[in-house]
């Protein structure tokens, strides 16, 4: 069975990391003065990177299930 979170479970666990991912990229705009449509295209290529891995990894499960 699968771990379901309630409302408060998961603003307990996503605030504090949605907060130091904006400090992340606060402090990369304020290392490298590249502006926010940089910042914004590399949080999108870290969107698409774990769209892939978690395709990959329901797909690895997939194959382990037919495989059993």
């Amino acid at each position: 069975m699968k771990f379901k979170p309630s409302s408060e479970q998961l603003e307990k666990i996503f605030n504090p990391a949605y907060e130091d991912i904006m400090a992340i990229c606060d402090e990369m705009d304020f290392e490298t003065k590249c502006g926010n449509e940089f910042i914004i295209k590399f949080l999108e290529d870290i969107v698409e990177d774990y769209k892939l891995l978690v395709k990959q990894l329901r797909e690895e499960e997939e194959n382990e299930i037919k495989n059993d």
